[in-house]
């Protein structure tokens, strides 16, 4: 799915909002926008000692789906990190970064 100009107007606005209030060093703000093509960039191999990670020139080929949604994560104002997400995975990196920014859920 590609950008409605429209589409483009609202993660804009959404990404400068994010993008200021990440000047605050307490606040990790998370925006979602929409997607431009991208797929899915979470990993679903299996962890532990057994994961193909483990294996020496291994490359995760990620979810193979179409991104439904960006999670964009400021960690200050001029450090942004961005996941496509698809509708399944959404949550999985929301979840994620909570819990690496020291949040429970």
């Amino acid at each position: 799915m590609t950008r409605t100009p429209y589409d483009t107007f609202l993660s804009d606005q959404t990404l400068a909002t994010a993008r200021d209030a990440a000047t605050d060093p307490h606040t990790v703000p998370v925006a979602i926008t929409a997607p431009n093509g991208e797929q899915c960039s979470w990993c679903e191999c299996p962890d532990g000692p057994d994961s193909p990670h483990n294996q020496r020139g291994y490359r995760c080929p990620g979810c193979p789906q179409p991104a439904a949604a960006v999670v964009s994560v400021h960690a200050r104002p001029v450090l942004r990190y961005d996941f496509p997400a698809c509708d399944r995975h959404q949550t999985d990196i929301i979840a994620s970064v909570v819990r690496t920014v020291g949040g429970r859920l």
